[in-house]
């Protein structure tokens, strides 16, 4: 799989192991709704403008223009502290 290719949605949601992660608590659902909305946006991209793109995504989400904008474009830059990764914008 190269880095532009995204699993599909659809088979993470339907796969037991990440239903019982998710049943554990153990998934941000927050970085959940920011890879669907990551996934979607490569699939209307093929079809529509950048910025109806990610208006059709404000609408569906309940979300800003802004704040899809931000999901879909802001870089995250990874630090490591010790053993713990973390992400920052």
């Amino acid at each position: 799989m190269s880095n532009n290719d995204f699993p599909d949605p659809a088979l993470l949601l339907s796969d037991p192991s990440f239903n019982k992660f998710n049943s554990m608590g153990l998934i941000d659902p927050i970085a959940l709704r920011n890879f669907i909305i990551k996934s979607e946006y490569r699939g209307l991209r093929k079809k529509e403008t950048q910025i109806e793109s990610i208006f059709l995504l404000s609408e569906k989400h309940h979300l800003s223009y802004d704040a899809i904008n931000t999901i879909l474009f802001r870089r995250r830059t990874r630090i490591q502290k010790g053993s713990q990764i973390i992400f920052h914008s």
